[in-house]
């Protein structure tokens, strides 16, 4: 029990390290908030338990070698990225097409459902190359998570764990009242915002690929 909660404490830091990247403003930290503001609070937790998983099942494959996969066939990065790009355009066109209708004035003017956020939210989180670079970026830093299959495995569930309750904090922040009010005066506004913020980081992904 001491052994294990040592190797806890060891790989603390490097939480912290991964969960800075993770929870700057970014795809889906853009879609939880989106989807907490224009539909609901619950809708906004199902896409922070899809990132939870989603940032899970990335933890797994990086720390069981994609990086070396992804190096030894470069295709599958660049197949990967252009999948990722195109879908968050296609979910720009779907935010600034809610920006541009004068039908959608309702606070659930997303119409987005339990399972569509969860499903929504999984997608963006495991089509985002730039994930996997942040693990390996982890990896280098902060050997010990490799160290043994604990530490593995820990780092693993504690990394979907903290993903989780970082986006549901966004969910519940940006699905107050407050912002449930602001929503209804300016909904047009903010679904334009968040679908101009969809197809940057679309083109940035292209942008990195072909630089």
């Amino acid at each position: 029990m001491f052994e294990f909660f040592q190797s806890l404490a060891g790989l603390l830091p490097a939480l912290g390290f991964l969960m800075l990247n993770v929870l700057i403003p970014g795809p889906n930290v853009l879609n939880t908030v989106g989807t907490s503001i224009g539909s609901s609070r619950l809708s906004g937790v199902y896409c922070a338990v899809a990132c939870g998983v989603g940032l899970f099942i990335w933890a797994i494959i990086a720390l069981l070698g994609a990086g070396a996969l992804f190096i030894t066939f470069p295709f599958l990065k660049f197949g990967l990225t252009i999948f990722g790009a195109t879908l968050l355009w296609y979910f720009a066109a779907k935010y600034c097409s809610k920006a541009l209708s004068k039908t959608a004035s309702s606070l659930n003017a997303l119409n987005m459902t339990k399972s569509g956020a969860f499903k929504h939210a999984f997608v963006i989180m495991v089509t985002n190359p730039k994930v996997l670079t942040t693990w390996l970026a982890v990896i280098s830093l902060f050997p010990v998570i490799i160290q043994n299959t604990l530490n593995i495995i820990t780092f693993a569930l504690l990394s979907g764990l903290a993903s989780f309750i970082g986006h549901a904090t966004y969910a519940f922040i940006f699905s107050s009242l407050v912002a449930q009010n602001t929503y209804e005066k300016i909904h047009r506004l903010i679904n334009g915002l968040v679908g101009v913020g969809f197809f940057i980081y679309g083109a940035k992904l292209i942008f990195e690929l072909l630089g």
